[in-house]
């Protein structure tokens, strides 16, 4: 929501660095050149700088992220019909009607399971990156271990060269900053990401 505020550029260069790579990615996998899935990336952040200012959000109503996925599809669907006439697209731009609907149409659609995904997959890593200069070195890799290795506290202990005890207290005290840092990302993510 920090975005609204034209005046926050860190806002809005954070917001762009994060999801620009989350729609980038979900081009590239609906078929699109690199070129083109640039371009189509450019496209929905405009959308998103143009449609900000009147966004709302309420859980209720629908979850930020399936707004962006609808605009993102439209975006692409857009490009793929203007490539495929050889014009500058259609009337009636539907990206456009997408981001004007209520964000609980574009969730209501059906959110694609894959958008969804990549979705809560780069806001991990992202909460990840931004998180890890936080802690110790060996903190972390007790925490990739557990966590992300799924490897036995017994066994991590034994790699890290520490107490179990302190794997344990490693593994929670990261978590616990993780879903800090993803609740301050994407206010939505939490109950998607499994962070047990």
């Amino acid at each position: 929501m920090r975005i609204r505020d034209s005046a926050d550029a860190e806002a809005w260069r954070q917001f762009a660095d994060l999801y620009a790579r989350v729609i980038y990615g979900y081009c590239r996998r609906r078929g699109l050149q690199d070129a083109d899935a640039a371009d189509v990336t450019q496209e929905v952040l405009a959308q998103v700088a143009r449609s900000i200012r009147s966004f709302e959000y309420s859980p209720e109503r629908g979850r930020f992220r399936g707004w962006l996925g609808t605009v993102t599809h439209s975006k692409i669907e857009r490009f793929r019909r203007s490539r495929n006439r050889g014009e500058g697209g259609p009337t009636g731009d539907p990206s456009a009607r997408a981001a004007d609907a209520p964000i609980e149409e574009a969730e209501s659609g059906g959110a694609d399971p894959e958008w969804i995904d990549e979705f809560n997959a780069k806001v991990l890593r992202a909460a990840m990156e931004r998180i890890r200069p936080d802690f110790e070195p060996q903190t972390w890799r007790a925490f990739e271990l557990t966590w992300i290795g799924n490897r036995s506290p017994q066994e991590a202990a034994r790699e890290v060269g520490c107490r179990v005890h302190a794997i344990y207290v490693a593994k929670s005290r990261v978590l616990q900053r993780l879903r800090e840092e993803i609740a301050a990302i994407a206010e939505d993510v939490p109950q998607c990401v499994p962070l047990s």
